[in-house]
């Protein structure tokens, strides 16, 4: 055979396809069979490879194929490619469902929005005509991923980091509080230092929620330690360990904007930068062309968690 060819190799799927039936059949003329073809085209497209490639891929002078150690190479590599190749077959499906206004996916950070705003989300996009095919509710990183992905059309997330790929479409201040069961001392008070709220018995998010993140951050740069009684990937099991009044939590307003209204909770302010400079943002990737239709329900969902987190009329949310 030849020597290795010293240029890069182009292979042709169609006859690492006929080695591959060859082989799978048991015979070129079987694969020939299979394909329609005479069985002296599969064998000489086979020919063609191992001369492109230098070095004999079938066994010579058997009935039934078989293949070399390069041949065994060459199929491994022919479905891998076939694997691959359907892979991104799938991911073109789900970006061209994406793409097809006006279905649109939102994903909601957890616990950032209650039952009610959501549903309101669904007539919202009546009234726009369109139909929000999905809508998605992960911790803040997770919906900075999908939209990222281009898996959702737009994100719901609180206080994303600069380094984020995001474009930021509105931003909704939403300071943290310190929230705390109304018979809890500290519920009297105006506001409370970090340090205060250190002492508190604390059930926190988990690692992998911003907020958390934001709580850890402060503590080393104050030097104030933070250690939760109990952590929880859960808003549900984090507010009943509040409204049994066997401890405190630190989170936005909007979720338990009802509770706070209705006296069943108290939220109080933290006398901290960085704890009063947060906000909610609706995000899409950076650099992702929007529709208009979907920049008009992003403006409409805006212009709605700002009423409910004020409790007035809808008013214009603050665009960058």
């Amino acid at each position: 055979m030849p020597s290795s060819p010293l240029r890069p190799l182009e292979l042709q799927d169609h006859r690492l396809r006929y080695l591959y039936l060859s082989h799978l059949k048991g015979s070129m003329r079987a694969a020939a069979d299979e394909l329609g073809i005479a069985a002296s085209s599969v064998s000489r497209q086979i020919a063609k490879l191992e001369a492109e490639l230098g070095i004999d891929l079938v066994r010579q002078d058997t009935y039934r194929i078989h293949l070399t150690d390069a041949g065994e190479a060459a199929v491994e590599y022919y479905l891998e490619r076939l694997a691959q190749h359907e892979t991104l077959m799938k991911r073109f499906d789900v970006l061209r469902a994406l793409q097809a206004a006006p279905r649109i996916i939102i994903a909601i950070g957890e616990g950032l929005l209650g039952a009610k705003t959501i549903k309101s989300l669904q007539a919202i996009s009546g009234q726009r005509d369109a139909q929000i095919a999905e809508i998605i509710s992960a911790p803040s990183f997770e919906v900075q991923r999908l939209v990222i992905s281009d898996q959702a059309h737009l994100g719901i997330v609180f206080c994303p980091g600069a380094s984020a790929q995001v474009s930021r479409l509105f931003s909704l201040p939403q300071p943290l509080r310190l929230i705390v069961h109304p018979s809890n001392p500290i519920a009297q008070q105006n506001s409370v230092t970090f340090e205060e709220v250190s002492e508190q018995t604390l059930v926190l998010p988990s690692s992998n929620y911003r907020v958390r993140e934001l709580i850890d951050g402060v503590s080393k740069i104050q030097g104030v330690p933070i250690n939760p009684e109990l952590t929880s990937n859960s808003l549900a099991v984090i507010l009943d360990f509040v409204r049994s009044g066997l401890g405190a939590t630190v989170l936005a307003e909007l979720p338990i904007t009802d509770e706070i209204h209705s006296g069943t909770l108290k939220a109080v302010a933290i006398d901290c930068e960085a704890m009063n400079a947060t906000d909610i943002q609706i995000v899409t990737r950076r650099g992702r062309p929007l529709s208009d239709l979907t920049r008009q329900l992003a403006h409409e969902i805006a212009r709605t968690i700002r009423s409910l987190a004020q409790r007035e009329l809808p008013a214009a949310a603050s665009r960058d």
